[in-house]
């Protein structure tokens, strides 16, 4: 486990290769190029939209578009301040799910997932998958939990989580923390969503890997 930012190499275990946060302004253009076999672009605010050879596409707030079939695009903002999220990488056809999160301290916090010892601030509950997943943060600091171990985040980090370890964000230090997430290649037995042991049975975790 492990998290990196959109200029590092992640770990050769990462499904995700390349991220970056790109913010557009109304009017502005910007010229893509494909990085690796598959292509995800999640919009965090405002409006962009997306020109590719042949056809353009609109998208808005908490919408995402998979680019298969083009080398190269141009986004264009459309609102006073747009922004969105690219991913790329070579997971598979069959993948979990992918949005937006905002996580923020809770005056009386409650965890609905498995139990942890560490202190908890928020009300995440805590949770494994059956997939990898990627959390982009692009407003905010915090500091997440995977498998026993804590990670400081803030503006332009991932947190790279390894299928099947639980995993928290249990203290904002600066908030609200918002981003962009995003569950890869479903393995195992492919189920989706929160899994929780005292639900779903023990965790089958991927062994650690740096």
């Amino acid at each position: 486990m492990t998290a990196f930012k959109q200029n590092e190499t992640p770990p050769a275990w990462c499904e995700l290769r390349h991220f970056a946060i790109v913010d557009l302004i109304d009017g502005q253009a910007v010229e893509q190029h494909r990085e690796k076999p598959v292509e995800r672009l999640i919009v965090i605010d405002g409006t962009v939209q997306a020109m590719l050879p042949g056809r353009s596409l609109v998208l808005k707030y908490n919408q995402f578009l998979d680019i298969a079939d083009a080398d190269r695009w141009t986004l264009i903002g459309r609102d006073p301040r747009s922004q969105l999220v690219r991913l790329a990488g070579n997971w598979g056809t069959d993948v979990g799910g992918c949005g937006l999160f905002v996580i923020d301290n809770d005056a009386h916090p409650v965890n609905t997932g498995d139990p942890v010892t560490h202190r908890k601030t928020t009300s995440l509950d805590v949770h494994y998958h059956d997939c990898d997943e990627y959390w982009v943060v692009t407003e905010g600091r915090g500091t997440a939990w995977i498998s026993g171990r804590f990670f400081p985040l803030g503006p332009g980090d991932c947190l790279a989580i390894g299928m099947g370890h639980h995993h928290d964000f249990p203290t904002v230090e600066q908030g609200p923390v918002r981003g962009a997430f995003f569950e890869t290649t479903l393995q195992g037995q492919k189920r989706i969503g929160h899994l929780w042991a005292h639900t779903h049975g023990p965790a089958v975790a991927k062994p650690e890997r740096v």
